[in-house]
């Protein structure tokens, strides 16, 4: 079992830090400063070393010093002792050139999510505690971000999709531009196209979902004595996994597309239903039963990462323990041991960690104390 571990950062122009070279322990490291001195933008850098995007769902200009055309994040990141990777991403947002660019040890010049695979990561931020309240975009975003990391090809599956999902609501919404033999030839190749992916899309959604239903459920029941117990619903487009049962469904919305002008159904529109003791979460759940919900996700989440891909994962967790009581915060550190992990906090009095290396953020400078 292997754990990635980051062993130093450099960050440059990179929202509010301007400059910054760090070290950093293989344990815990606790980030602390004052709202809005920089404190996320440390933890979103690290995060940035996935390949994925903003956890914040911040564009890539916003991640570049607004008085400069780039940014660069450098890391040197540590295998379990044995072997060492150097990760250099560049975003950039010039006439020429725009968005993230990443290079491993000092190879060719790739778009950055080609880091995915390379580096494991699972963040647990504010916005997190609105996965049970939240929207079902949210739930297929928590999903489907897991699976990207486990499986790399699941980008390009899921990234192909959007682009068919697109050309089809572009077809959809100018319908009176084609003739009718032209449209429904178009719509035919666009369902296709959307049947196979779905039917990909939906085979990987549903062994994730089993999975942190059943990890889920084990801390959730131990984080609240047992007194109540979770389950989850992936309510899905179609439980067949066939490309063909895709197809058809998709093909008996197509008077209900025209007349939205948009597709009406879909996995894109699919949800996870989190139920407590059997009733939806959305409704019932309080709110500390809710923050005990999430919490139980992402354990299983770091769990998942460390089963799939024989590797323990890197834990941030960006301003997460003032929202959670003493009992939860307790139970989230106890069960990190172990990991490298990144903490931040306003109040660096609040973790009282005798095993930690601290970081001041002031004014998007940094430094060890």
């Amino acid at each position: 079992m292997n754990n990635c571990c980051v062993k130093k950062l450099q960050l440059e122009n990179y929202r509010n830090i301007l400059s910054a070279d760090l070290e950093f322990c293989d344990g815990i490291n606790v980030i602390t400063g004052e709202n809005g001195q920089g404190k996320t933008n440390l933890i979103e850098a690290l995060w940035l070393l996935t390949g994925a995007k903003s956890f914040r769902g911040s564009k890539d200009r916003d991640l570049i010093n607004k008085d400069c055309e780039f940014g660069r994040i450098v890391s040197v990141l540590e295998d379990e002792g044995d072997y060492e990777n150097k990760v250099e991403i560049l975003i950039a947002d010039t006439e020429t050139k725009k968005g993230r660019y990443a290079r491993l040890n000092g190879g060719e010049q790739k778009r950055a999510v080609t880091l995915a695979g390379k580096f494991y990561c699972v963040v647990f931020c504010p916005q997190h505690l609105s996965l049970v309240s939240g929207s079902p975009s949210l739930r297929r975003k928590f999903v489907d971000g897991a699976l990207c990391q486990i499986y790399p090809s699941y980008i390009k599956v899921f990234k192909t999709f959007e682009k068919f999902l697109a050309q089809k609501n572009s077809l959809l919404k100018n319908r009176d531009k084609y003739s009718v033999g032209e449209f429904n030839e178009t719509l035919e190749i666009y369902n296709r196209n959307i049947a196979v992916l779905s039917s990909e899309i939906y085979s990987k959604r549903k062994e994730y979902i089993d999975l942190l239903c059943e990890k889920a459920r084990f801390y959730y029941d131990k984080i609240s004595s047992g007194r109540e117990s979770i389950d989850f619903k992936y309510l899905a487009f179609s439980h067949d996994e066939n490309p063909e049962s895709f197809y058809r469904l998709l093909c008996e919305s197509t008077e209900a597309d025209k007349r939205a002008g948009f597709s009406t159904c879909g996995v894109q529109r699919e949800d996870v239903e989190i139920l407590i003791d059997g009733a939806d979460s959305k409704e019932f759940a309080s709110q500390g039963q809710q923050r005990s919900i999430v919490l139980s996700m992402k354990l299983a989440e770091s769990d998942i990462l460390k089963e799939k891909c024989d590797t323990n994962p890197v834990i941030l967790l960006d301003d997460v323990l003032s929202e959670l009581d003493f009992k939860r915060q307790e139970y989230l550190l106890n069960n990190i041991e172990g990991k490298q992990v990144f903490i931040s906090s306003c109040d660096e009095n609040r973790i009282n960690l005798a095993k930690s290396r601290k970081y001041l953020v002031k004014d998007g400078v940094i430094e060890c104390i």
